[in-house]
C-alpha cells in the first residue's frame, strides 16, 4: 500500500513533469509560429529579390541553404523555366498569387509565387525543414528544462521529508503509549493541519483512560462483591455436612438455594453491566415501541407479581417509539420491574407508564413500597449500593445498570419518593 509521503513525492514529481513538458510544448507552439512566419517572409524576399537581368546575374546568385533548404525558381512568358535553384527537389510549377501549402511527393511544401516583370517566379521550402528548425530550437531551450525537473526531484524529496516529520514525531511518540500511560499529547508545536487530528487523539487516549479505569473498578468491586457469596456458600456446605439429620440438612439445603440464587443474580446483573458500560453500538440502534416492550417485560414478570399478590400493569394504549437498542431497553425494564417488586408489599400494586411526551417519550414505574431514605436518593444509582436497612434481596446493581443504559441512550434518570408512600423511577427519551 502507497504511503503518504510516497504519494506526495509521486504527486509532485508528477505535476512538475507535466508542467514542464506543457511549458516545452507551448514553446515549441509559440516557435513554430515564429518560425513559419521569419520564413514566410524570406520566401516573400527572395522571390522579389531576383534580379532582372537572368542571364548575367543569375549564375552568380545561391539561395540554397543547408538548414532552410528554399527552391527559387523563375518561368518566363511562354512558360519556359529560367531558373531551377535547386533541380534534384523536382518542385512544380503551381501558378500562385501569394501563398500556399501543396502536396508533392508525399510531402507538404510552403510555397510563394508572384508575377514581376513578365515572368513567374516561386519560392518553395518544405514543411518538415521548418519542423526541424523548430525542434531543434526546443531541444537547446529544453536542456535547462530536463535540469529543472532534476532539480524539483530533490527539492521535492527535501519538502516532503520537513513536512512529513511532525507525523513521525506523532507516531513516535504514539508507540510509547501504553495502557499504563496514557498521558495526553502536548496540544502546542503542531503544524495547523495536525491540531484536529491531536486534540482528537487526546480525546481518545482520555476516553480510554476512563474505560480502563472503570474497568479496573468494575473488576475490583466484582471481586470483593463475589468473595462474600461464595464464602457464605462455603459455609453453608460446611453445615451441611454437619448436619445431624435430615431435617437440618433439609434446612441447610433450602438455604444453600437461597445463596445460589442470590449469586446467580449478581453473576447475571454483573454481566449485564459490563454489557451496558460500553454502550450500543450504531448500527444497532431502530425504532422501538416503548410500549410494546414495557406490555412484553410485564408479562415476564406477571407470575412473581401473582406469586406476591402484586397488582402489575401498563398504563398507556398508544405505541411510543424511541430510538434505541431493543435489548438494552429490555435489560432496564427488567432491571426497573424486578426493583418495584422486590420492595412492594403483599397486595402491592407496581404501574408501569409509557407515554408521548412532546418530542421524546416518558417511562415511568411507580411502586407503592416504603419508599426510601431521602439522603439516600443521590446514592442509589450507584454500583453495589444497598439502603441501610433494606431487607428486600438484590445486589445494589439494578439502578446502576438502568442509569449507564439511559445514559448511552441519551436519556434523563429521575428517581423520588411518592406522596402517600412508594416510589417512583422516570426515564425521559
Amino acid at each position: 500500500m502507497a504511503t503518504v509521503r510516497r504519494q506526495l513525492q509521486v504527486g509532485m514529481l508528477c505535476a512538475t513533469v507535466a508542467a514542464t513538458t506543457g511549458a516545452g510544448w507551448l514553446q515549441y507552439r509559440a516557435l513554430r509560429i515564429e518560425t513559419n512566419e521569419l520564413e514566410d517572409t524570406q520566401l516573400r524576399q527572395l522571390v522579389n529579390a531576383l534580379p532582372d537581368k537572368l542571364a548575367s546575374d543569375i549564375l552568380q546568385m545561391s539561395v540554397e541553404d543547408p538548414q532552410e533548404d528554399f527552391v527559387l525558381q523563375a518561368w518566363d512568358a511562354d512558360g519556359r523555366l529560367l531558373y531551377d535553384s535547386k533541380p534534384s527537389a523536382h518542385v512544380q510549377r503551381h501558378d500562385l498569387s501569394g501563398y500556399s501549402v501543396v502536396e508533392q511527393r508525399g510531402e507538404a511544401w510552403r510555397v510563394y509565387g508572384g508575377r514581376e516583370n513578365g515572368r513567374y517566379v516561386q519560392a518553395s521550402q518544405a514543411l518538415a525543414v521548418r519542423d526541424h528548425m523548430a525542434a531543434a530550437i526546443v531541444l537547446r531551450t529544453g536542456l535547462p528544462l530536463l535540469a529543472f525537473i532534476g532539480l524539483m526531484a530533490i527539492l521535492v524529496q527535501v519538502v516532503v521529508n520537513r513536512a512529513m516529520r511532525p507525523l513521525e514525531f506523532l507516531t513516535k511518540a504514539l508507540a510509547h503509549r501504553s495502557p499504563a500511560m496514557l498521558e495526553p499529547l502536548p496540544p502546542d508545536g503542531w503544524p495547523g493541519e495536525l491540531v484536529p487530528v491531536v486534540e482528537a487523539l487526546n480525546g481518545l487516549l482520555e476516553r480510554f483512560s476512563q474505560s480502563l479505569e472503570t474497568q479496573r473498578t468494575f473488576v475490583a468491586d466484582a471481586a470483593h462483591e463475589l468473595r462474600s457469596p461464595i464464602t457464605a456458600l462455603k459455609l453453608q456446605l460446611q453445615l451441611m455436612e454437619r448436619a445431624g439429620n435430615d431435617e437440618a440438612r433439609q434446612l441447610n439445603f433450602a438455604k444453600l438455594h437461597e445463596r445460589l440464587d442470590r449469586t446467580a443474580h449478581l453473576v447475571h446483573q454483573l454481566l449485564n453491566l459490563a454489557r451496558v458500560e460500553s454502550g450500543p453500538a450504531r448500527q444497532d440502534l431502530q425504532n422501538v415501541d416503548l410500549r410494546r416492550l414495557a406490555c412484553d417485560a410485564v408479562a415476564d414478570y406477571s407470575t412473581l407479581a401473582e406469586s406476591r399478590s402484586v397488582d402489575l400493569g401498563v398504563e398507556g394504549q398508544e405505541a411510543v417509539y424511541v430510538r434505541a437498542e431493543p435489548d438494552s431497553l429490555r435489560i432496564l425494564l427488567n432491571n426497573l420491574l424486578d426493583n418495584a417488586l422486590r420492595y412492594s408489599p403483599e397486595g402491592g400494586r407496581v404501574d408501569v407508564i409509557v407515554q408521548q411526551q412532546g418530542n421524546g417519550a416518558l417511562l415511568r414505574v411507580n411502586d407503592n413500597g416504603p419508599g426510601v431514605n431521602p439522603a439516600d436518593l443521590p446514592r442509589l444509582s450507584d454500583r453495589f449500593f444497598r439502603p441501610e436497612g433494606s431487607l428486600a434481596g438484590g445486589c445494589g446493581l439494578g439502578l446502576s445498570i438502568v442509569r449507564h443504559i439511559a445514559d448511552n441512550h441519551g436519556a434523563r434518570v429521575g428517581m423520588a419518593n411518592r406522596e402517600g408512600g412508594g416510589f417512583s423511577v422516570s426515564i425521559e427519551f
